[in-house]
């Protein structure tokens, strides 16, 4: 006997189940919406399966259910937000000399900085952008990028 015959001489509802059974299953190592709408529209078939015969209508109520269930369950998952994300600016604590270092209070700490760009001094007070972090040194870039009395390039 080949695994064709096994199967067909199955009930659906058997196979449903079984189908529905290794797409949960599957979902557990990926987690994937779809194909945990796959398995449960299966299961609630297999559900069907058992007064309705026609393998066609069990198909077009797995179908359905597969369609309604991915969009319910993709609606289900989080996405980023933006209001979790790290505040990127802070505020000059000690001046930051043109190529030297100097210190930014950043999250509620004062951090070692320094200009991403050399050949600019920022004076303490000032606003700058976080874009970047080596070690315990914070690399910052001043807010107003040009044009600005808070950027001084002569110092």
């Amino acid at each position: 006997m080949n695994l064709p015959q096994v199967i067909s001489g199955q009930p659906s509802y058997l196979l449903w189940l079984v189908a529905g059974m290794f797409c949960l299953f599957l979902n557990l190592l990926v987690f994937e919406p779809t194909i945990a709408a796959l398995g449960i529209a299966a299961i609630i078939t297999a559900i069907a399966a058992l007064s309705i015969n026609s393998f066609g209508i069990q198909l077009l109520i797995w179908s359905i259910l597969s369609v309604a269930l991915a969009v319910i369950l993709r609606g289900m998952v989080p996405r980023e937000s933006h209001d979790l994300d790290p505040p990127t600016e802070a505020e000059v604590s000690v001046g930051i000399p043109r190529g030297g270092m100097g210190e930014v209070a950043y999250e509620g700490t004062l951090w070692s900085a320094r200009c991403q760009v050399s050949d600019v001094a920022i004076a303490a007070g000032q606003t700058v952008c976080v874009v970047g972090r080596q070690d315990n040194t914070l690399l910052v870039m001043p807010t107003p990028y040009a044009g600005s009395n808070a950027v001084n390039r002569t110092a």
